[in-house]
């Protein structure tokens, strides 16, 4: 039996932990001891408990950094988190050190977790990064920009700048370590296997080395089934955060759609559940199995995270609200692919009603959808846990060996 770490780092929500479920509960199959290391447990007992998967919470980078410019690539994203220190970061780094010590893992998995694959450098364990496109960034020297789109978003000596200062950073901290220094900031993802949860088409900075793709994996069978309230045939799911700016408008305008509403808004208060609720538009209240839901709806609207992934394997179309810099991206390869629109939250709640009513209204959104799927048809979660799972028992084998 081999002891296997999951680790994630960086990101909100629960995205992360509901990609490496599957992988979890295939390798304590095989008889394997999978234990995630997690940036958030508030919800883990409740998404592991009952399949008797361990977890421990992720030594984490807490000070908010201030004064910086709104990052132009992951590399000025990660001074946020620790790297633009090279004391905290040595911090960091001796307790995740510390925790990999204590639980003596045999295979390392990381989703998003930079630090964490900083930490593990020189250890001699075999190491797997996966995860969306975003969280693996390609690597390239600098690493590229976030506003692909945008021809004036480059500052080469900017990006100059910030790859030097890291990479002095993190080998001062590794060389206190006595772990071996990287050459570039790309070399922290110099790892034994990478695999990208996604298609080509949606890689948020370009298509890369195909073999590098296995498709999304993500937990499409936990949850309750969805109920969805009398009215229209057409139904449409939408996954939105109460703290979404424009929430009161969407909902609004989804209830104002000839269509059966299903939301889900975790966090979301009763009372403004009440005050929302029509007719033809429900709230859940708990997360919902979406494998059934995929094959119910028509469309559905959600915040560019990772149900973009499970709506576009089943053809579904997609009305995206991106929140952050990541969702900006994805959202911005979906319309690029013509599989559904964004809206940003500056255009304001008038624009936001037309543009969910364009996807909804257009048949050519759901043709186009239909059409990503046929394309990406080989990338099933089938696929991809057995391209995941082979990779772990090889890799396995080979430390074995």
């Amino acid at each position: 039996m081999a002891t296997i770490a999951l680790i994630w780092e960086l990101g909100s929500d629960y995205g992360h932990i509901g990609r490496f479920l599957p992988i979890a509960l295939e390798l304590k199959a095989r008889g394997h001891r999978p234990v995630m290391i997690l940036r958030d447990i508030s919800r883990a007992d409740e998404m592991l408990g009952r399949h008797g998967i361990e977890y421990l919470q992720a030594p984490l980078w807490l000070p908010p950094v201030q004064g910086l410019p709104p990052p132009i690539n992951f590399t000025e994203s990660l001074f946020l988190f620790g790297f633009l220190q090279p004391g905290g970061l040595l911090s960091v780094l001796r307790a995740w050190r510390a925790l990999l010590a204590l639980l003596k893992p045999d295979l390392l998995i990381f989703d998003h977790a930079p630090t964490a694959l900083l930490a593990s450098r020189g250890l001699g364990l075999p190491r797997l990064v996966t995860g969306n496109s975003f969280a693996v960034p390609p690597r390239r020297t600098p690493l590229p920009l976030y506003e692909w789109w945008n021809p004036k978003a480059g500052a080469p000596q900017r990006e100059l700048d910030c790859e030097e200062r890291l990479l002095r950073n993190a080998n001062h901290a590794l060389s206190a370590l006595g772990a071996p220094p990287m050459t570039c900031v790309a070399d922290l993802y110099d790892v034994d296997v990478t695999h990208i949860t996604g298609a080509p088409e949606l890689d948020v900075y370009g298509p890369r080395d195909a073999a590098c793709y296995v498709g999304a994996i993500n937990a499409l069978d936990q949850g309750v089934e969805p109920r969805w309230p009398a009215g229209p045939a057409r139904r449409v799911f939408a996954y939105l955060k109460p703290r979404y700016m424009h929430f009161d408008a969407v909902v609004t305008a989804l209830a104002r759609l000839d269509a059966s509403v299903l939301v889900f808004a975790p966090g979301l208060a009763r009372q403004n559940m009440l005050r929302l609720q029509a007719a033809n538009l429900a709230f859940s209240t708990e997360p919902l199995r979406m494998r059934s839901v995929r094959e119910q709806v028509e469309m559905a609207v959600c915040h560019a995270g990772g149900m973009v992934d499970v709506m576009l394997q089943a053809g579904r179309p997609v009305f995206l609200l991106p929140m952050q810099m990541e969702q900006t991206m994805t959202s911005r390869r979906v319309e690029e692919v013509g599989c559904g629109l964004f809206h940003i939250a500056q255009q304001g709640p008038k624009e936001l009603e037309k543009g969910l009513k364009r996807v909804f209204g257009t048949p050519a959104y759901a043709e186009r959808a239909l059409a990503y799927q046929q394309r990406n048809a080989n990338f099933t979660q089938a696929f991809a846990m057995e391209r995941m799972i082979g990779s772990c028992e090889a890799l396995l084998a080979n430390a074995a060996r």
